[in-house]
């Protein structure tokens, strides 16, 4: 009998085990996903996948599988009447932290769709709220109502808003309470007035009119606290300004109310020594809002708070980060101020061009080419310029690249420069290009040539210099080519001399049988070790131990454009830095993952070293250009953008000099919002901004330094 009844408990639970099994899917890990991204996307919650797969709550590799709780079967809530399936969902209660995307994701259904059954939700989604579906039901095309846009696959924030002609600020404003972290399809966002205004958490963008006298008044303090909280327009006001019009006293205690005696609780807002404090979540605030204001990404922001993978609490206490660092303006001998941390090895000035700028002559004029895709009628022409863009999208940097330069242009006339523009149409079926120029001085500025073999030679009656931007021109005839640019391979050779000046062990970490850079890194540093990693960026067995050194600092040189690369074995030399002292480095910048795929922590715990043209320390310099041309074209500048500015006024400063242009190159070093201008000669007829290059390094106090 005990026989039977065994075999009957052996066959229960076996059948028990294989019911659980059907219970989950498989899902196969993707490069760059998260616990959280996974969980998104079927709908359920973190802490479930974490039951199911116990070592995910540490890490997760890109190639392994993680089993899925399966949200499609029948599910009832605590309410006996809520109904999940395959068809239908009767009357389920949204909870607190949900949204219409994660609910979209859970039922498998649009958010049109969902919202389409359920209007009362259209506005926005509040906990208490009670969902119905039937899939059955066709989704309808949707309609978007006046003053209302709704969403389609492939739109973005910046596109929406330069179609309704608006910025992105205030398109933001309209919808602070509609966005998370990305646009989601079918999404009906609100589509603001032009004119309308722009006060978003405690910011106002300024308006033609606005004097500091009217904005003291209006927002509660004096001139001089509006001016402390904003240096940037102690010397003038500007419609474009950006300003902090937050004037709450920070306390070091914080009162959140108590719902249900009426009275006030008091929290301790203590900071730690890790540099954060706590912060108690307030009414409708959101993920993306809460990772805005610590200007940090979500990821990093929820690696900090783990928590709030799960859901975003009214009243729940979290860390936030603190400005410890304090600021100290400096002014230039000309009155040029720029903000910068006191324990930065250096505070940068956001010009450096004193030497140009007191030495301008007016009187006599220059010429400025632009040799371009475009023609003067059809840059001048939104139709036409939509028409070639929609025929080429690639052109599209080229325009960007022109309105920069035509924010050059202006200020060049605000200090009474003489010059002319003059725009070439490219035509590859020419090879030479014969220019009659009535000035002394000239220069071409030819910007992102595909092809320089398709370059044509220059027959100038006057003195011509060709301005090289990105567009890798030899020189030809006795024509100067000056590459403004510095190119990658520049920027690695810079980085291995400073590496090779320092007493230091250096060790190159590749995806490959051979580094993609060995031949040029030994030409420079004979004895660097090389050390490779599988395709997911993992060490062989003690491999990582066996070549660091104990006695030097170690230089780990990441020679891989592979981000999960990056990121696994950077967790490895983090886990090594209590035996070993190691710091990495990217040999040339467009290396380094982007911010919303690896957060900036890793940079600092492993002291980053990295090669830049730009520096990223003058946010004030950046940012007063980006309210410039924001409040010019109503889009934020791209990349294209602030080359199109800053070459443009460098090359008309240094035209508007009583000496020639190629003496200004070869003695001036000049220094605009995005790029540094230090010429070398490189051939009798050529010269190269390699000096336009710094070595930067990050610091583990957030900082960032300038190496040499």
């Amino acid at each position: 009998m005990g026989r039977y009844f065994t075999l009957i408990l052996v066959l229960f639970l076996s059948f028990e085990f294989a019911m659980a099994q059907e219970k989950h899917i498989e899902h196969a890990i993707q490069k760059g996903e998260s616990v959280y991204m996974i969980s998104r996307k079927y709908g359920v919650s973190i802490n479930a996948i974490f039951e199911l797969n116990p070592g995910s709550k540490d890490v997760i590799y890109a190639g392994n599988t993680l089993k899925i709780p399966n949200s499609n079967d029948t599910t009832v809530s605590s309410t006996s009447n809520t109904i999940i399936n395959d068809t239908q969902i009767s009357n389920y209660e949204v909870k607190r932290g949900e949204t219409k995307s994660g609910l979209s994701r859970r039922f498998g259904v649009s958010i049109a769709m969902l919202e389409q059954q359920n209007p009362h939700i259209v506005r926005m989604l509040q906990a208490g709220h009670i969902i119905n579906l039937d899939k059955s039901i066709k989704e309808e095309e949707r309609v978007a109502a006046e003053g209302e846009h709704i969403v389609v696959k492939g739109e973005t924030l910046w596109g929406i808003a330069r179609e309704n002609g608006i910025s992105v600020a205030q398109l933001e404003a309209a919808n602070s309470g509609r966005l998370s972290e990305f646009l989601q399809i079918g999404q009906t966002l609100i589509i603001p007035d032009k004119n309308s205004e722009i006060i978003i958490d405690g910011e106002y963008l300024v308006k033609p009119g606005d004097t500091k006298f009217q904005l003291a008044k209006r927002f509660n303090m004096t001139i001089a606290e509006l001016e402390n909280k904003n240096p940037h327009i102690i010397d003038m006001l500007m419609a474009g300004h950006r300003l902090n019009i937050d004037n709450t006293v920070s306390n070091t205690q914080e009162e959140i109310a108590n719902n249900t005696e009426g009275t006030a609780t008091e929290i301790e807002a203590t900071i730690s020594e890790d540099g954060y404090k706590d912060y108690i979540i307030q009414p409708k605030e959101t993920l993306y809002g809460l990772a805005k204001k610590a200007g940090m990404t979500i990821d990093a922001f929820t690696t900090l708070n783990p928590k709030l993978l799960t859901s975003v609490n009214t009243g729940d206490i979290i860390k936030m980060p603190v400005n410890v660092v304090q600021n100290a303006t400096i002014t230039t001998p000309q009155n040029t101020t720029v903000t910068a941390p006191q324990n930065s090895a250096e505070a940068v000035a956001i010009n450096k061009n004193e030497a140009l700028l007191d030495n301008l002559v007016t009187e006599t004029a220059s010429g400025i080419y632009f040799y371009t895709p475009f023609s003067s009628e059809e840059l001048s022409s939104p139709e036409l310029r939509d028409k070639l863009i929609n025929l080429n999208a690639d052109l599209q940097k080229y325009i960007d690249f022109f309105q920069g330069a035509q924010i050059a242009i202006d200020s060049a006339k605000t200090l009474n420069l003489n010059f002319d523009v003059t725009l070439i149409k490219k035509n590859i079926a020419k090879s030479q290009l014969t220019i009659e120029s009535p000035h002394k001085k000239n220069a071409m500025l030819v910007p992102f040539l595909d092809n320089s073999s398709n370059y044509p030679s220059i027959n100038s009656n006057e003195n011509m210099s060709i301005i090289d931007i990105e567009s890798n021109i030899s020189p030809k005839d006795s024509i100067k080519v000056y590459q403004s640019i510095p190119s990658e391979d520049l920027q690695k050779t810079k980085t291995l001399n400073y590496l090779a000046k320092q007493n230091a062990h250096v060790v190159v970490v590749s995806d490959l049988d051979e580094a993609r850079n060995k031949d040029v890194i030994l030409t420079t540093i004979p004895d660097a070790k090389f050390l490779k990693v599988d395709k997911a960026g993992f060490f062989e067995s003690n491999a990582l131990e066996n070549t660091l050194s104990k006695t030097k600092l170690n230089y780990i040189v990441l020679d891989s454009e592979k981000t999960i690369v990056f990121i696994n074995s950077t967790t490895a030399l983090m886990s090594k830095l209590s035996d070993y002292n190691i710091q990495i480095v990217m040999l040339k910048s467009s290396l380094l993952p982007n911010q919303n795929e690896v957060s900036d922590m890793r940079y600092r715990v492993l002291k980053l070293i990295f090669p830049t043209v730009t520096d990223p320390r003058n946010k004030k310099g950046v940012n007063e250009f980006r309210s410039n041309y924001e409040d010019v074209f109503g889009s934020q500048p791209s990349r294209e953008s602030e080359l199109g500015f800053d070459v443009t006024l460098d090359i008309l400063l240094r035209l508007s000099q009583s000496a020639s242009f190629e003496d200004t190159v070869s003695t001036i070093v000049s220094e605009h919002p995005h790029f540094k201008f230090d010429y070398q000669k490189t051939t009798d007829n050529s010269y190269s901004n390699s000096g336009g290059i710094r070595i930067m390094q990050y610091l583990s106090d957030e900082g960032i330094t300038e190496l040499e």
